[in-house]
């Protein structure tokens, strides 16, 4: 005969196994407890910006988009949900947050995906549903163009104006320097057979140029002669387009800096080259742990530079020997700039940030939020000038404290250094097809004062760059003096822009 439990006892079990159910039930949910919009306002650096996550039922599976309101990115599908007790998590991008129904929170840290390095807390609370804003229209006075000229490909390195023998240098993707004179005629052409990332830079009776093709070039100034080469890439890897997989996003190349002995340059296979102004003989190079794409400056008989694994290094200019490092932690893709005792470095964390540029100590960081800062700092009257990537916007910074004095919105991404004049700073963008937001390529003034814009130069992308889905506008830093602005477009085109002498003067 089968033993059956006492009654007492079977009623105990029941009672403890309801309970333990309960119990589970109180430390999990349901997708339906968080379906709907939630929105946050994390904060680092005294900077906020708002994120908004979506829950959905999509396609029979839990999924969420996420709306970035300071890059202008809505409803950006990031993957699916996964439940976990009281922690949902989303896939392929892992950002993990905990809901808490008392207080009717879900909360964690932002994904790194969108906030690299940096452990941002983040707290999302319930919100009717976000309306997508219009986008915005760009109704500016457009200002004459003078001439153009064509040079047969896209440009992308920044625009050199000599101010002493009035010439504009302008190098493409074809890796063929033009020089032209200020009423748009070709005076002279050097080619090189490789693309051009970095500006041509003329100092004295020469223009220096570094060329995909291994080589820095010395050419004479006025004719295009050519002086001296030296080897200055002794076999980096090829340039892996952007939005292709294994891209590095290394868009542009470094110029060169000289002193009154020696020109200094940048390479993409790790080295940072020093050589002999006059006669181009190598004098000493330094190996860093990754590429660089980062103009070198000079501060006293310094030089420093920085490399794509984000060290930032000073080394003697007579002797290459190291006198400090720092460690910005992610890619410096952009030019170092000095000014007074301060070097500007901008980083793929999203900080802007300022050394000391005797020992290398860090003054002050300013954060862009889920932008890299690209662009090459101008310092003018104690304030730093910046565009920005993703922040699609150009920031005036107080070169003292970092503290923002303006931001100025822009249509695409403002990659390029901006050219800064008396009372304007000339932002130049790029644009892009399908992306999340709109991306408008331009070129835009704004007065140094207020950040308001004062004009803009705005053309709509051909059929055929749509069609691509190419980058479209103004990827070359454009450069000003007497009333005019130079720029040069993804088309190849060279373009002179009457500006007021008042306003657009150096």
């Amino acid at each position: 005969m089968r033993s059956r439990l006492p009654r007492a006892l079977l009623i105990g079990v029941m009672v403890v196994v309801a309970a333990t159910a309960t119990a589970v039930r109180a430390e999990s949910f349901q997708f339906s407890d968080i379906a709907g919009w939630w929105s946050a306002e994390p904060e680092y650096g005294g900077e906020r910006s708002r994120v908004v996550l979506h829950f959905l039922e999509e396609d029979g599976k839990q999924a969420v988009r996420i709306s970035l309101l300071a890059i202008g990115g809505y409803e950006v599908p990031i993957g699916s949900v996964a439940i976990d007790g009281m922690t949902l998590d989303m896939k392929p991008f892992a950002f993990p947050l905990r809901f808490d129904p008392q207080h009717g929170t879900l909360s964690g840290v932002m994904a790194e995906e969108a906030v690299p390095v940096y452990k941002i807390p983040v707290e999302f609370r319930r919100i009717e549903p976000l309306a997508k804003p219009v986008p915005r229209t760009w109704d500016f006075p457009r200002p004459r163009v003078r001439w153009t000229f064509d040079t047969g490909a896209a440009v992308w390195a920044a625009i050199e104006h000599d101010a002493q023998s009035g010439l504009l240098f302008v190098a493409n993707d074809a890796g063929t320097l033009h020089a032209l004179d200020s009423k748009g005629a070709q005076r002279w052409k050097f080619a090189t057979g490789k693309p051009i990332k970095g500006r041509p830079a003329a100092i004295g009776d020469c223009v220096y140029l570094a060329s995909d093709s291994g080589f820095l070039y010395k050419l004479d100034k006025r004719s295009g002669a050519e002086r001296w080469r030296a080897r200055i890439d002794s076999g980096s890897p090829e340039r892996i387009s952007p939005y292709k997989e294994g891209s590095r996003w290394d868009r542009y190349g470094s110029s060169i800096v000289a002193d009154g002995k020696r020109v200094y340059v940048s390479s993409r296979d790790k080295t940072l080259y020093a050589f002999d102004l006059a006669t181009g003989k190598e004098q000493w190079r330094v190996q860093t742990q990754d590429m660089m794409t980062a103009t070198p400056a000079l501060y006293r008989d310094t030089v420093l530079f920085a490399d794509y694994k984000g060290i930032v290094q000073a080394v003697g200019a007579s002797d290459g020997k190291q006198r400090w490092s720092y460690d910005a932690r992610l890619p410096v893709a952009g030019d170092l700039v000095v000014d007074d005792n301060r070097v500007f470095v901008g980083s793929r964390t999203y900080d802007l940030i300022a050394l000391d540029a005797a020992n290398g100590k860090e003054l002050w960081k300013h954060y862009y939020w889920f932008s890299w800062i690209e662009s090459p700092p101008v310092v003018r009257d104690g304030v730093v000038y910046t565009g920005s990537s993703d922040g699609v916007g150009v920031f005036a910074i107080d070169a003292r404290d970092g503290k923002l004095r303006w931001k100025a919105a822009v249509p695409g991404w403002a990659w390029p250094r901006t050219a800064v004049g008396k009372q304007l700073v000339v932002a130049a963008t790029v644009g892009a097809g399908a992306y999340p937001g709109n991306r408008a390529g331009s070129l835009v003034a704004i007065d140094r004062a207020s950040g308001a814009i004062r004009w803009m130069y705005l053309d709509p992308p051909s059929a055929e760059t749509l069609a691509k889905k190419a980058e479209w506008g103004f990827a070359a830093a454009p450069a000003m003096s007497d009333g005019v602005v130079y720029a040069a477009d993804l088309q190849g085109r060279v373009y002179a822009i009457e500006c007021d002498a008042g306003t657009c003067s150096s």
